[in-house]
């Protein structure tokens, strides 16, 4: 929960979190740390959403999310670590977890992933344009297959 990048894409979340209710999303953040762990950091971060414990990697192994090479995490300009951390991302403590990859994946209600995002490296965040498109998608499908058209 260190990452700063990480921060950073729960907070480019944040920041649409009304368009993501409007469209009826549910925002789940998944992170590997345990459960007392993981509350308190989305606690002082006061992020808006769901936050879970995958400390046994279930999810992680699911989505076949890849820890980054030392080589692949470095492989970022060095501006958007400053645009991180000028946006309010903190680096904490540095463990081994730190190689960890990072995906963010949209789900519909029928359990189908509609979109996925792997990071290529660190600073990979996933657009909140395509997220917010794949919550549109699948909130005009449930609006049709509702309507019966």
């Amino acid at each position: 929960m260190w990452c700063p990048f990480c921060q950073q894409a729960a907070r480019e979340l944040a920041s649409v979190k009304h368009q993501l209710d409007a469209a009826g999303a549910h925002v789940v953040i998944v992170y590997r740390e345990d459960v007392e762990t993981t509350a308190r950091a989305c606690a002082e971060r006061a992020i808006p959403f769901s936050c879970v414990s995958d400390s046994d990697r279930e999810l992680e192994t699911a989505t076949d999310i890849q820890k980054f090479s030392i080589a692949r995490y470095a492989a970022f300009s060095p501006g958007k670590l400053i645009h991180a951390l000028r946006s309010g991302s903190r680096v904490g403590k540095v463990n081994s977890e730190f190689l960890q990859g990072r995906g963010t994946f949209v789900v519909d209600r029928d359990a189908r992933i509609v979109y996925a995002h792997q990071s290529r490296t660190a600073a990979d965040i996933a657009p909140i344009e395509e997220i917010l498109a794949a919550v549109a998608s699948t909130s005009q499908a449930g609006t049709r297959d509702r309507s019966g058209t």
